[in-house]
C-alpha cells in the first residue's frame, strides 16, 4: 500500500504522519502545533485510530517534479495539489486507483488521460480555505466599520443625559461599510475566488489580478480582471492572495502605495513577507492607507519594534484565520480526504 504525494508541503507531511508516523514525526507535530497542542503525536494517533487506518503503508513525497512518474510507478494513492500531472505521468502509474486533490483545483490535471486509464479524481472542500475567506470578510467588514474605533469610542464619557435613543453618541467616524466599493484582489487562488464568492451579497465590485487571466472563474464568480496598476488605483479596499516567495517579497510598498487610492484599505492573511510594514505605517500617519488589517507578520510572533503596533486604523490577529488546530479542525480539514484514502487501501 503506497502513497505518494505530489510536491513539498506541511500538510501533506501532516497526512503523512496521520498515515504512517515516521521516527522524526514528533519533531515535526511539535513544531507543526507550538503552542496549541501538548501531545500532538497522541492526538493525532488517537485520530487516526478513529478513522481506522491500516498499519503497513508506505509513503513517498515528491521534492521535483521531474521525479514524479517514477515514484507513481507503484503507487496507489497520488495526493496533489497544485503540481501538473499529465499523460506522460500517468502513463508509469500502473496501479494507481485513486487522484486526490487538496482543494477544489483540478485543472492541474489530465482528466482525459485519467479517464482512459479509470482513474478517479475526488476533491477536497477545504475548511482552511473556508476559514481564511471568513476571516478576510470579516476584516474588510471591520475595517469598514470602524469596529475596533467604534468600541473604543464606545467608552469615551458623554455630555449627553441618558434616554432611550442616542444615536452615535461618542460622533464615531469612518463607517462607511462595504456597498458600492470596489474589492481589489490581489492574486486569485482558491482563498481569493472563496472571498470573492462570499462577497457577492455585499452590492461590491470586484476586480482581481493574476500572472494569467482565468476566465471561467470570471463568469463563475461575476469579477473582473486588471492589471496591477489599475487594480491598486482604483480598489477601496485591497485583499492580498499571493503565495510569499522571493518575487512577492515587499511587493507593497511604498511605490506601490504612492499610487493606490487615497483612504485604501489593506487585508494581509496571506504571508507577512509581502509587506514593508514600515511603508504601510508611513502611509497609514499620513492619510495614504486608511486601515490595514493583518492576520501574518514579517516576524511572527510580533515583535514590539514592530511599526504597526499601536497605530490606529490597524487590526492585528495572531496568525489565526485558519482556526483554531484541534481535533475537530483535524476532522474538518483532513477527515474525508482520509476516509477516502484508506478506502482505496483497504482494497489493495
Amino acid at each position: 500500500m503506497k502513497v505518494v504525494f505530489g510536491e513539498p508541503d506541511k500538510m501533506f507531511r501532516l497526512i503523512s504522519e496521520a498515515l504512517a508516523p515516521s521516527p522524526d514525526g514528533e519533531k515535526f507535530l511539535r513544531q507543526f502545533y507550538l503552542t496549541e497542542c501538548a501531545d500532538p503525536v497522541a492526538m493525532l494517533k488517537a485520530w487516526s485510530a478513529k478513522h481506522n487506518v491500516p498499519p503497513g503503508i508506505a509513503v513517498a513525497h515528491c521534492a521535483r517534479p521531474e521525479d514524479l512518474p517514477g515514484m507513481l510507478a507503484d503507487a496507489d494513492v497520488l495526493i496533489i495539489e497544485n503540481g501538473k500531472l499529465g499523460a506522460e505521468e500517468l502513463s508509469r502509474a500502473l496501479s494507481l486507483k485513486l487522484i486526490h486533490t487538496f482543494g477544489l483545483v483540478t485543472d492541474n490535471i489530465d482528466h482525459v488521460a485519467c479517464r482512459a486509464r479509470g482513474i478517479p479524481i475526488k476533491v477536497l472542500d477545504r475548511h482552511t480555505n473556508r476559514m481564511v475567506a471568513e476571516h478576510v470578510v470579516m476584516m474588510m467588514l471591520a475595517l469598514s466599520h470602524d469596529l475596533d474605533g467604534s468600541r473604543a469610542d464606545l467608552h469615551l464619557p458623554s455630555q449627553l443625559p441618558p434616554s432611550e435613543w442616542a444615536y452615535n453618541w461618542p460622533a464615531s467616524g469612518g463607517i462607511g461599510g462595504l456597498t458600492g466599493k470596489t474589492i481589489g484582489l490581489l492574486g486569485l487562488g482558491q482563498v481569493g475566488m472563496l472571498v470573492a464568492d462570499y462577497l457577492k451579497p455585499f452590492g461590491v465590485t470586484v476586480l482581481y489580478t493574476k500572472r494569467s487571466r482565468d476566465r471561467a472563474a470570471e463568469e463563475r464568480l461575476g469579477i473582473t480582471y486588471t492589471t496591477l496598476d489599475e487594480l491598486i488605483g482604483r480598489s477601496d479596499v485591497l485583499s492580498i492572495h499571493v503565495p510569499g516567495t522571493p518575487q512577492t517579497t515587499k511587493m507593497i510598498n511604498a511605490d506601490l502605495l504612492s499610487r493606490a487610492k487615497r483612504g485604501v484599505l489593506i487585508v494581509n492573511t496571506a504571508r507577512g513577507s509581502i509587506i514593508d510594514e514600515a511603508a504601510v505605517a508611513a502611509a497609514l500617519k499620513d492619510g495614504r492607507v486608511g486601515g490595514v488589517a493583518m492576520d501574518v507578520f514579517s516576524v511572527e510572533p510580533v515583535r514590539g519594534d514592530n511599526p504597526l503596533l499601536g497605530l490606529k486604523n490597524v487590526i492585528m490577529t495572531p496568525h489565526i484565520a485558519a482556526g483554531t488546530r484541534n481535533d475537530a479542525w483535524l476532522e474538518r480539514e483532513l477527515g474525508p480526504l482520509i476516509d477516502a484514502v484508506v478506502a482505496v487501501l483497504r482494497k489493495v
